[in-house]
């Protein structure tokens, strides 16, 4: 696949995720700011309780709709009702097992945030299955769409709360609401295009099939986000709050290599059944885009994380300044693994992936376990880092063992050497407004970036000319 069609399918999604992006951190930013550490912590136990239980109502089957509709769009309507009824009664029971499991040391705040959020996420998650057939048809616009207008309504509803001085409960039904709404248009919306279709010894078939999806997500979350869950049960709601203010800004990131994967993804399928050449380009290409992503992002966090924080969180989260330069380097990892893990799912190696995740999610509960009752958050942080290189380490070894020689290493020279020059250019630029430190340091790091790689030279040319056409074209 040609670099330029890339950035094409990238750009016209992203347009729409940045936007959510941008909306749900100022969002995040200002709810952290106005409830401040303890109350904040409250609020992410009981998103931490809830998602760990909504985790196990797809088993597997909207990522594996989303491998056999790529290849065959006329099994869609078979597959998305099949995965919708099955998810209706599993989200059902899982609410029920949350309410009787609902730990009684939590507070009444707690446990009522608990009650709507699991409302929220069981429609949440229909609404996600919905997302993966537009995924599977190459419509990834309509699932932008619907995301963003899902951010905008929450972060529209929650600022409301906060200029009204509403408590953390509220917040939290504001995003119960805007789930109602948005499953309701969704609901519209596949009925005026699709006939949905039921078949329940075909449902059987599709759980044992989507199974390695839903243990790989499963696993995914346990190395991913297991360990706020863990804090939440192990140290108190104030310590949470320090963890998640720094927790959050991170994941936030996290949506960059998922755009550009999530645009590829059919096309993977694809390539992974008629070319493994043109499959291993396609990968080398995206693993060395994300690369000089996460390595200079990982390294502007760390350089600036005590700015950056005291100026978004107006100074209220002082303690979770060296959590930040802890979890800075994840980003890094994460971007690095990114592209070599599709690389097992889209070549039909999903039990290898699960398997991966699945070492990685008992290693951190293992770390986990040892390190938050001794060290409390930042145990927690160095058991993610740890983790995140285990999947890394892991995941090369793999792909370069059983699928093919993958090269990596050959493209990271150039973006350390820029990424180090960034870093000494932020260093010395710390005392000025975080955001002015940030912008100069970039700019130097794309100049480098784009003198010294031709593969990049390549990319800033298109840049260039597409906006240069466009400015034409408008004046």
């Amino acid at each position: 696949m040609e670099l330029r069609l890339v950035l094409k399918n990238a750009a016209a999604l992203s347009v729409a995720s940045v936007l959510s992006k941008a909306i749900a951190a100022v969002v995040g930013i200002s709810v952290a700011r106005y409830l401040g550490p303890e109350t904040y912590g409250e609020y992410n136990v009981a998103l931490a309780f809830v998602s760990t239980f909504i985790l196990f109502a797809d088993f597997g089957l909207s990522n594996y709709m989303v491998q056999e509709g790529s290849r065959d769009e006329g099994v869609l309507p078979l597959y998305l009702g099949n995965t919708l009824l099955f998810k209706v009664f599993s989200s059902l029971a899982i609410y029920a097992l949350m309410l009787v499991l609902m730990p009684s040391s939590y507070s009444q705040s707690i446990r009522s945030m608990i009650i709507v959020f699991g409302l929220a996420s069981g429609l949440n998650a229909l609404d996600s299955t919905v997302y993966n057939y537009f995924q599977a048809k190459q419509q990834m616009y309509y699932a932008a769409v619907y995301q963003f207008l899902s951010t905008f309504l929450i972060g529209a509803l929650t600022i409301l709360v906060v200029l009204m001085k509403g408590n953390v409960v509220m917040i939290s039904v504001s995003q119960c609401v805007t789930a109602v709404l948005i499953s309701f248009m969704l609901y519209v919306h596949i009925r005026r295009d699709l006939r949905l279709e039921y078949n329940l010894r075909h449902l059987i078939k599709m759980i044992k099939r989507g199974l390695p999806y839903g243990i790989a997500v499963i696993f995914l979350y346990v190395y991913f986000q297991i360990d706020m869950f863990m804090l939440s049960l192990m140290r108190p709601p104030l310590e949470v709050g320090i963890y998640s203010a720094a927790y959050r800004l991170i994941s936030i990131l996290l949506f960059i290599p998922g755009i550009l994967t999530s645009v590829l993804y059919p096309i993977l399928f694809q390539l992974g059944v008629e070319s493994q050449e043109k499959h291993r380009g396609t990968i080398e290409k995206i693993f060395k885009v994300l690369s000089a992503v996460g390595i200079p992002g990982s390294v502007l966090l760390f350089v600036l994380a005590d700015p950056l924080l005291t100026w978004l969180y107006n100074n209220r989260f002082p303690q979770s300044i060296p959590i930040m330069m802890i979890l800075s380097w994840f980003f890094a990892l994460e971007c690095l693994s990114f592209s070599l893990g599709d690389v097992l799912t889209t070549t039909n190696r999903q039990w290898t992936r699960a398997w991966i995740q699945g070492s990685a999610a008992l290693l951190n509960i293992a770390i986990n376990l040892y390190a938050i009752p001794r060290y409390g958050i930042y145990g927690a942080s160095v058991a993610t880092l740890i983790t995140e290189l285990f999947v890394f380490v892991m995941y090369y070894w793999i792909v370069r063992r059983q699928v093919y020689k993958v090269q990596t290493w050959r493209q990271l020279p150039v973006i350390v050497f820029a990424a180090i020059v960034m870093a000494l250019a932020a260093y010395f630029l710390r005392h000025f407004h975080p955001l002015v430190s940030a912008g100069i340091a970039g700019i130097l790091y794309l100049v480098i970036l784009i003198a010294l790689d031709d593969d990049f030279k390549r990319i800033g040319g298109y840049v260039l000319r597409q906006g240069t056409l466009r400015f034409k074209t408008r004046s």
